[in-house]
């Protein structure tokens, strides 16, 4: 089964950050064209307080491991989105379970 991975990354103008996310548009697509392939199933970023987070469904933890260390693009896209503090990466394992769509 696969995992869904969640990043947070603490910024600390929300705002700014996404401005970020849109003056790097053509990393995140090589990013994104990297992965197809690589394990990859779904990524989606969303917006909180303070925070950006990734959420990504990948086939194993170990695709992911692989990709987030081994891709020198996320360190830059990272950089530019005006973080205050290291990301924070949580695996979760699918499981099965009534009422999943």
């Amino acid at each position: 089964m696969s995992v869904t991975v969640t990043i947070h990354f603490p910024v600390s103008d929300v705002a700014k950050a996404i401005e970020g996310l849109h003056s790097n548009a053509k990393f995140l697509e090589e990013i994104t064209e990297s992965t197809r392939g690589a394990g990859m199933l779904h990524h989606r970023f969303v917006s909180g307080d303070g925070e950006l987070m990734v959420i990504d469904e990948w086939e194993t933890a170990e695709q992911f491991q692989s990709f987030f260390d081994g891709n020198p693009k996320v360190a830059e896209v990272m950089a530019s989105i005006g973080m205050t503090g290291p990301p924070e990466i949580t695996v979760f394992g699918s499981i099965d379970a009534p009422g999943t769509v």
